[in-house]
């Protein structure tokens, strides 16, 4: 009954925040390229083993990164987490650190028809966009070299609410299929601080690009029981992403401010266009031994050179490579004598070709990669539920190819219930 009512309480939580930017992470100058950070589909539990589950898939945990993998569910499952990040940005001439908090997903799913058809909804981020930069220019016709300092701003994100359906068509083969409708918007903002007699003033254009679309995905997945003497199961997945030409609006205006306070507003602009998303593939391979442990190989591909923002930018994007390996281990999972045994112990490790591009101090530009190290654990709470922790330690770039380097701390927490729904019941 608890379940039930923290269930419910979920779902009105969810209604009420479905135009929230969730997972707001912190800042990060990269995230001024294209739409800013792109989040996978992985929950708390996933998070543990660096985001791994193409092909994992949990009786006891919402698969969302394969919808293939959703008839493994056939109790019904609500799960959320919070999200908590420290960021310590570094160049040649100094550091910073930063740090954020936020919701990081809600999501739902129960079975339509137990082992064969399992349906699942949820609120997540989809990409999110958090920088802030400053510089002096020179000024355009300046007679005495006159410069101004520039000032370089972004905020928001996109999130996504979906709908995946998985379905067995036999015990051995799943296919799967993701609608996800992506709105909410992302602001830039340039500012001119410029000098004049009667003091300074800052010139300065707001920009505002909004989305509301679907993006579609689908997966495959196969298992085999009973390989390497009849002792070990193998798993396989695959992922699709569809193309998406998201339907955008951009209002942009330009004022005239002193200390940030706009006295004259002019050049105003609304406009209709499109945000093209380009396709992905992924591929996982897993091994487990019942409940015990499992360990997987994942890697996904996806073509971020075919991004085109609402002015038809690619915005200097390149492809995207990211593999992940990681693994779990429950050192007893039906133990009545050790709380500990039944404890889900996660690793992970990820390495990553960001779509990001920055110049060096020669010119050159520089694909940005990045290395994660990850840790998790999931503390039953009941018979079937569980609290799910996740640590994650990143480095991204570093200041001898691409000028700027990141390292952050990510944690997150997550509540994962489980229960028995919509079954009638008989009574004597």
């Amino acid at each position: 009954m608890l379940n039930k009512i923290i269930a419910l309480a979920v779902v009105v939580v969810m209604s009420h925040t479905a135009t929230t930017t969730f997972g707001q992470a912190s800042r990060s100058p990269f995230t001024s390229q294209g739409i800013g950070d792109i989040y996978d589909m992985g929950l708390a539990h996933n998070k543990g083993m660096g985001g791994l589950g193409i092909s994992n898939a949990s009786y006891w945990h919402l698969n969302n990164i394969n919808p293939a993998l959703l008839p493994y569910n056939s109790l019904t499952v609500f799960s959320a987490a919070i999200i908590a990040e420290n960021r310590s940005i570094e160049n040649s001439t100094g550091s910073e650190t930063n740090g954020s908090g936020n919701l990081a997903y809600l999501a739902t799913a129960f079975p339509v028809k137990p082992g064969k058809w399992t349906t699942s909804v949820g609120l997540m981020p989809y990409s999110n966009v958090d920088y802030q930069s400053q510089d002096t220019v020179g000024i355009t016709g300046a007679i005495n070299g006159e410069r101004a300092l520039k000032i370089s701003a972004g905020t928001g994100g996109f999130n996504q609410f979906y709908w995946s359906n998985g379905y067995a068509i036999n015990k051995n083969i799943f296919v799967g299929l993701k609608a996800a409708y992506i709105f909410s918007n992302i602001e830039s903002d340039v500012a001119f601080d410029l000098v004049d007699q009667s003091g300074t003033f800052r010139r300065g254009q707001n920009e505002r690009v909004s989305v509301s679309d679907f993006q579609f995905s689908g997966g495959l997945a196969f298992k085999k029981d009973s390989i390497f003497n009849n002792k070990i199961q193998l798993k396989l997945g695959l992922t699709y992403d569809f193309g998406a030409n998201l339907n955008a609006e951009k209002f942009t205006s330009t004022e005239l401010r002193t200390l940030d306070i706009p006295i004259v507003r002019d050049s105003l602009e609304d406009v209709r266009g499109e945000i093209e998303i380009p396709k992905a593939l992924g591929f996982g391979i897993s091994f487990n031994n019942g409940a015990r442990w499992m360990v997987g190989l994942d890697a996904k591909f996806q073509t971020w050179s075919n991004f085109r923002d609402f002015d038809g930018s690619n915005e200097n994007l390149e492809d995207q490579v990211k593999v992940i390996l990681g693994g779990e281990l429950t050192p007893d999972p039906t133990s009545v004598t050790s709380y500990f045994k039944r404890v889900t112990y996660r690793f992970g490790l990820s390495y990553e070709n960001t779509p990001y591009q920055v110049a060096n101090l020669e010119g050159n530009f520089n694909q940005v990669n990045e290395f994660g190290i990850n840790l998790g654990w999931s503390m039953p709470v009941s018979r079937i539920s569980n609290l799910d922790f996740a640590i994650t330690y990143g480095v991204r770039g570093n200041v001898e190819d691409t000028i700027i380097q990141e390292e952050y701390f990510r944690f997150h927490l997550g509540m994962t219930f489980n229960d028995q729904w919509f079954i009638k019941r008989k009574y004597n």
